[in-house]
């Protein structure tokens, strides 16, 4: 996603005519002559040549390395503005991410020149009072350790299963459709040969957070006309289909094969995570069907540390085929963001 949304972009211009606003260096300058520089690090390349800054500020930063973050607040040092301010936010995720014991919340002892500000939803004054029984509420119920980190700000300590919020049940998804017109259809594509090639198809229900898990596709040994002959017979290609980037030319020859709806995921640093975050947010129901996508959610583990004995935020590269199909099917709800303007 780019850091400064074409929608960002054009609510700034129609409410102010008092920015500059600099759509390819991705800058945006203030009255005063304040400047903001948007940058992606999913590539580190990007962070070179940023020079004479006053204040640097990492968000999601539990997702950014050590390395990173000390690359980061060496290099982006001057002369000109020798007492740098550095703001990272973060949600504190494992307490094995380096976040945890960098800045002394394992031991009570803080860094020197750092303060820590906790904040939760409590301390959001523009949320409404419906917020936590109608959004974190039904998060709790079906992830506990998602809630303790969302809502209470908490550390936590990662299990082994990657998914807890998950059952199996046998339901139609016709009726489903035809009882609730607002739900969102979502396939995505994993490719594969030696391994499986996975299409799944979703419904998600935005105001429940509930995604249901309604088919499968999941064969090994699949040429491109067999995937687009499969998702033909499905019906499926009237929709719009995110598979994974790593592959182009194979999203070419799908569109050359009546496969028109193809898009490529996006992908950035540590995308992964971000999925499997967002995943978590809901309660999935998995057609009983789906075999093959029971066993998957049944059996992806995160990597257990070896000296800590802890498992940490990476999860092992297995039993993940449908399980990235459907991260990249997410991809196609659209989230209705607001932006909140101020006077300037």
């Amino acid at each position: 996603m780019d850091l400064l949304d074409e929608w960002q972009i054009k609510k700034l211009e129609t409410k102010t005519s008092k920015l500059t606003i600099n759509r390819s260096d991705m800058t945006v300058i203030l009255p005063n002559g304040s400047e903001f520089i948007f940058k992606g690090l999913d590539n580190e390349e990007k962070a070179k040549g940023i020079s004479g800054i006053s204040d640097l500020y990492l968000d999601e930063a539990n997702l950014f390395s050590q390395d990173d973050f000390i690359a980061l607040n060496g290099s982006v040092r001057s002369k000109k503005y020798k007492n740098l301010q550095v703001i990272i936010s973060f949600n504190p995720m494992s307490k094995h991410n380096w976040i945890y014991t960098y800045f002394g919340f394992d031991t009570g002892i803080v860094p020197a020149n750092t303060m820590i500000l906790k904040t939760t939803y409590k301390d959001n004054k523009f949320l409404p009072d419906t917020y936590h029984d109608e959004v974190l509420l039904p998060i709790k119920e079906r992830n506990p350790r998602l809630y303790n980190i969302l809502a209470e700000g908490l550390f936590q300590t990662t299990d082994k299963l990657i998914f807890s919020n998950w059952s199996v049940e046998e339901f139609n998804q016709d009726e489903l459709i035809k009882n609730n017109t607002e739900l969102t259809t979502c396939i995505g594509l994993d490719w594969g040969y030696n391994d499986p090639t996975t299409v799944i198809l979703s419904l998600a229900d935005e105001k429940t957070k509930t995604l249901y898990i309604c088919d499968e596709i999941y064969r090994k040994g699949l040429t491109n006309s067999d995937i687009a002959r499969l998702i033909k017979e499905k019906g499926w290609y009237k929709n719009t289909i995110v598979a994974d980037c790593a592959n182009p030319k194979d999203i070419v020859d799908l569109k050359r094969m009546g496969i028109d709806k193809i898009r490529k995921c996006r992908k950035g640093k540590d995308s992964i995570l971000h999925g499997i975050r967002k995943l978590q947010e809901y309660k999935i129901i998995v057609n009983k069907k789906c075999e093959h996508t029971i066993v998957e959610f049944d059996n992806y583990t995160w990597e257990k540390d070896k000296q800590s004995g802890e498992y940490i935020d990476k999860p092992i590269d297995d039993f993940n085929h449908a399980i990235d199909a459907i991260r990249y099917s997410i991809q196609s709800i659209k989230a209705k963001a607001k932006i909140l303007t101020v006077k300037l």
